[in-house]
């Protein structure tokens, strides 16, 4: 396999950044100047996912994050993070997660919890 474009890796790379991933993916596609079948195939071929289910790991990882360390509210995050809505926000997190947002952030302040009063005992 030849090395990607360097055009390639700069998106990638930008797609760690939350105002990329939180983009639609058509305006992320866009941005590259190349089709949306040639970058999907090419995205396929060197990472071996999909566009969509990278863009939604790097959206749910971001809501991860805040849902741990903010008091936003759930709506808030999911459109911070590009979801367009409440119920597909639920879905993806739950299929990447396993949990819904207020089960994974409860479960994560109930874990602090046990953590600090371990650690004061």
């Amino acid at each position: 396999m030849t090395a990607p474009p360097p055009w390639f890796m700069k998106f990638i790379l930008s797609l760690s950044e939350r105002e990329n991933f939180s983009q639609k993916l058509p305006l992320l596609i866009a941005a590259t100047g190349k089709s949306r079948e040639y970058v999907s195939r090419l995205f396929m071929s060197i990472t071996g996912t999909t566009l969509l289910h990278y863009v939604q790991a790097k959206r749910v990882d971001h809501a991860c994050r805040l849902l741990r360390s903010t008091e936003q509210e759930i709506i808030d995050i999911s459109l911070e993070c590009g979801f367009e809505n409440l119920s597909t926000f639920y879905h993806v997190f739950k299929r990447y997660t396993g949990e819904a947002p207020k089960q994974y952030r409860e479960r994560f302040r109930e874990s602090e919890k046990h953590y600090s009063l371990e650690e004061n005992a």
